[in-house]
């Protein structure tokens, strides 16, 4: 009878015990994973970090300068865009022509000629509006390397010339929004930029003489595109 007496009393005893460890245990979890978050990261893992940001730096630093320069010449080209349908508009909003002056290596003028008048000889110079020079190192520049014979919207252009305005000057926007010589005979133009010595940077402009529409193109190695 005692015998029976102890032996219950273990097994009692037994399952408290058993479950005052199923009790500690979610608690024990919870102190390891603290201590283990506390303990931080250890050599491998930081010499592993410390592996990646290198690579990652080494091919940021060899990639972004030619992005950044890329970025540079296509600026430069929609700088001269919008230089030129601005001017554009203001011809036909003031029903004036807007003379337009192209200066190597890197400046453009605007001047609004005055109307013929009888009454007023000599007729007064154009009056200059705006001057505007490329930012970022940005030119009028040709390169070599660009395959000459390849042109934007396949205007003649000459060879190592980065101003094409076949051979007028002065040159305007018309009152009526055409983009002609002296005479009022629609021209098409082209007009290279780029930094010098820096082939990825290569851009351009064209106009279409009847509409002055004014379109820009990149240069991606091989053709010119937009």
């Amino acid at each position: 009878m005692r015998d029976a007496t102890l032996a219950a009393t273990a097994v009692r005893e037994r399952g408290l015990l058993n479950q005052a460890g199923m009790e500690a245990s979610p608690r024990r979890a919870r102190l390891f994973a603290r201590a283990r978050s506390a303990r931080g990261f250890s050599l491998v893992e930081m010499l592993m970090v410390v592996a990646i940001l290198g690579i990652l730096g080494g091919i940021a630093i060899g990639v972004t300068p030619g992005i950044i320069n890329t970025a540079k010449g296509q600026s430069g080209a929609q700088q001269l865009a919008s230089f030129l349908k601005r001017h554009r508009e203001m011809a036909i909003s003031r029903r004036r022509n807007i003379e337009i002056r192209f200066t190597l290596p890197a400046t453009v003028t605007s001047l609004q000629r005055a109307v013929p008048d009888p009454a007023v000889v000599p007729t007064p110079p154009p009056a200059v509006l705006e001057t505007m020079i490329f930012e970022n190192l940005v030119e009028f520049r040709r390169f070599p390397a660009v395959n000459p014979a390849n042109t934007p919207d396949l205007f003649p252009v000459g060879a190592a010339d980065a101003i094409n305005l076949g051979g007028a000057d002065p040159v305007l926007f018309t009152s009526e929004g055409s983009f002609t010589d002296v005479n009022g005979d629609p021209i098409n133009a082209t007009f290279f930029l780029g930094i010098p010595n820096q082939v990825n940077t290569a851009n351009a402009l064209t106009i279409i003489g009847t509409t002055a529409t004014v379109r820009t193109w990149r240069n991606n190695g091989s053709q010119w595109v937009q």
